[in-house]
């Protein structure tokens, strides 16, 4: 017989899910995975553009990954580069590099206005949806979108589909953002409590251990040998502060990435 009592959460997967959903939800609304905290590369010329999006449709996610890694560590963050890449990190970096490659390529070709109309009418069908056929029927949408099929086998509606009754209990729930200003509030409550699916626990569980988690000394995920929190919200944060202090816009950072990339490469051979 297994042990009696509630399941111990595992805030690491969670904190994991979270952002995984978080990233899927803005896109979905904003056609961006994540609010972009510098100008776009408008002093790159496309020919620039194209020759950067080869490039990193050549690089493997363990490249990806070693690569923000040096990056980070030379805007000085504090980043351990010798241990080797976990699955999770592959895994993300995976994601964040088709991401990072679809967002230049709309750069090169912008998204019509109609089409960012599209993208707000799902999500908003998403929130509104309060049955199973009206949900079934706004995630069928989400996933002709040009970035849902192009992400590989990760597919965040049907995610959703399959687990329409706790998604939809999450929005029945008293605690839902209703405030016609809390679109973001919606974006963190939902992907908090998808999270909490993924992960085997319950939406609401989930919700609140990630709401009320400790990001300081003595946090779940807090990193001794780092000295700082772990979570993707304070990793964010901590690299967004460094980008605004030495970077000064995002063409920079863009050109910086490639010469980390190419010195890496070089290392390599």
């Amino acid at each position: 017989m297994g042990k009696r009592g509630p399941k111990p959460v595992d805030i690491g997967l969670l904190n994991t899910w979270e952002f995984e959903f978080y990233k899927a939800f803005c896109l979905l609304r904003d056609g961006s995975v994540l609010p972009r905290p510098t100008m776009p590369p408008l002093g790159f010329t496309p020919a620039e553009l194209r020759a950067l999006i080869a490039q990193l449709k050549r690089m493997t996610p363990e490249d990806y990954w070693r690569t923000q890694g040096q990056l980070a560590r030379d805007l000085g963050e504090t980043v351990n580069l010798k241990r080797p890449p976990r699955s999770v990190d592959l895994w993300s970096a995976e994601r964040n590099l088709k991401q990072e490659i679809f967002w230049l390529e709309q750069t090169l070709v912008p998204p019509k206005a109609q089409a960012q109309v599209r993208r707000r009418k799902i999500w908003d069908d998403l929130v509104r949806a309060n049955t199973y056929s009206a949900l079934k029927k706004a995630c069928r949408r989400w996933s002709r979108m040009p970035d849902v099929r192009t992400a590989g086998p990760t597919s965040f509606p049907s995610h959703v589909t399959a687990n329409a009754e706790p998604f939809l209990f999450m929005k029945r729930n008293p605690r839902f953002p209703r405030s016609r200003y809390g679109d973001n509030s919606r974006i963190d409550y939902l992907a908090r409590g998808m999270a909490g699916v993924l992960a085997g626990v319950s939406p609401m569980t989930a919700i609140e251990r990630l709401r009320n988690m400790k990001h300081e000394h003595g946090g779940p995920l807090w990193d001794m040998r780092e000295g700082r929190c772990i979570c993707w919200r304070c990793s964010l944060n901590s690299s967004n502060e460094v980008s605004k202090m030495t970077q000064g816009s995002y063409e920079n950072g863009l050109r910086r990435f490639i010469e980390v990339a190419d010195k890496l490469k070089q290392q390599r051979s």
